[in-house]
């Protein structure tokens, strides 16, 4: 077994790839991490991550859409390091539990009451159950192609329409409760409604993968109102999108108000963390029905991140920072697919952008062809930050016009 000092000063990532596939199934810790050539990240710092090579990479995977603020701010390792330094587990109430939850209720609009868990996808199966306490109907319903996590009930259909199939390792009596629906069409939401015997509806309302599929602003709010008929409650994914595009997350930029909201990622500035927030009615239901104990639900280390991160993003300024370059970025990289001649598009949402080529082989190719040149893209999308920067631009305007010329002369 490797030592510590030998982990540390490893430069060959072929080799850590040779015993992590010994000791990790498939090599890997997570579906979208396994990288080839393999990749292995040293440090990072702001806008940039050191491989353990040393090779140095502008990063636009941004912890998945955690850092909002960028790598080891400073505010928040000062945190951090002050509150390792006081203990990292109370098995007890603490005093940032509380703040972090009132920090929360000041910012979303859905949000009364706040239940912490200790990742996005425990926050969307409590609020699943949470639903189905209050209504004591079984059925969810889901829009295809919305991502939720891996549990059970929302891994039911992922890419298609209307079936009742599992994933493997998912019982059949347990995907048929799981109603499936296309996203943006109100008559099959009607449908799968109208019978009033589905607890809830959870949806991303940025539209599937934190906006790659947009979804109209009006089928949200007829979804709202479809909701409020039927007594099916309305719960927004805004694990990705929450804080990210605006302090209240998606709920304040369209003005629609869902009964419960999923949230995680820069909620804890990208520390383990997730939670529900909602309305006070069906949050009581954790204190009068709903035993939901969790050890690591609100640990001081990442409610000392939270804190910190939630209080310099509340006024905004982050976001309007990062949003002003995602939107610099999206016009200079589709000029460049304009000089090049090269069919695609590139649109945003808020800070985080998304590229497609009509071309699919060159798209397949994009993250890795655009990691050779020093850019490190979340599949084909980028998460920008508040501390991207002007030599981070124009890098990455080079970077991409590169790839894109390469392209053209196939």
């Amino acid at each position: 077994m490797a030592t510590r000092a030998e982990i540390a000063a490893e430069t060959d990532a072929k080799e850590l790839a040779a015993r992590a596939r010994q000791v990790l199934p498939g090599g890997s810790t997570h579906a979208a991490r396994n990288y080839n050539p393999p990749l292995y990240v040293a440090r990072a710092r702001g806008s940039r991550k050191w491989l353990v090579d040393g090779t140095e990479l502008i990063d636009y995977t941004m912890g998945h859409g955690a850092l909002l603020l960028g790598h080891a701010h400073p505010s928040l390792v000062s945190a951090v390091q002050q509150q390792v330094a006081l203990g990292t587990h109370y098995g007890a109430a603490h005093p940032r539990e509380v703040e972090w939850a009132e920090v929360i209720c000041s910012l979303v609009p859905s949000a009364q009451e706040v239940r912490f868990t200790a990742s996005g996808t425990e926050a969307a199966m409590l609020a699943i159950r949470i639903a189905r306490a209050a209504t004591g109907r079984d059925y969810i319903v889901k829009l295809a192609h919305h991502f939720h996590g891996w549990s059970d009930p929302v891994s039911v259909d992922l890419g298609s329409f209307g079936g009742r199939g599992g994933p493997v390792g998912v019982p059949a009596a347990t995907a048929a409760l799981t109603r499936v629906t296309s996203a943006g069409d109100i008559t099959a939401l009607h449908a799968a409604v109208d019978d009033r015997q589905a607890a809830a509806l959870i949806l991303e309302a940025s539209g599937a993968h934190y906006g790659n599929e947009p979804l109209d602003l009006q089928f949200v709010q007829q979804a709202r109102a479809l909701c409020d008929q039927t007594g099916t409650q309305l719960i927004f994914d805004e694990v990705v999108t929450g804080f990210r595009v605006a302090p209240g997350g998606m709920q304040e930029v369209l003005g629609v108000t869902p009964d419960l909201s999923v949230l995680g990622k820069i909620m804890a500035g990208g520390l383990p963390a997730g939670a529900v927030a909602g309305r006070r009615d069906l949050m009581e239901q954790l204190r009068d029905s709903i035993q939901h104990p969790g050890t690591f639900n609100a640990n001081p280390l990442s409610a000392a991140a939270g804190v910190a991160t939630l209080r310099i993003v509340a006024d905004g300024a982050p976001q309007r920072s990062a949003d002003m370059y995602a939107r610099t970025l999206e016009n200079e990289w589709r000029n460049v697919l304009e000089d090049a001649g090269i069919a695609g598009r590139i649109w945003r949402l808020n800070s985080i952008l998304h590229l497609e080529l009509d071309d699919e082989s060159a798209q397949a190719q994009l993250p890795d062809v655009m990691r050779a040149e020093g850019v490190d893209l979340l599949h084909t999308s980028a998460f920008c930050s508040s501390v991207h920067s002007v030599a981070d631009l124009e890098e990455s305007v080079s970077a991409f016009s590169r790839v894109i010329r390469r392209a053209a002369q196939r």
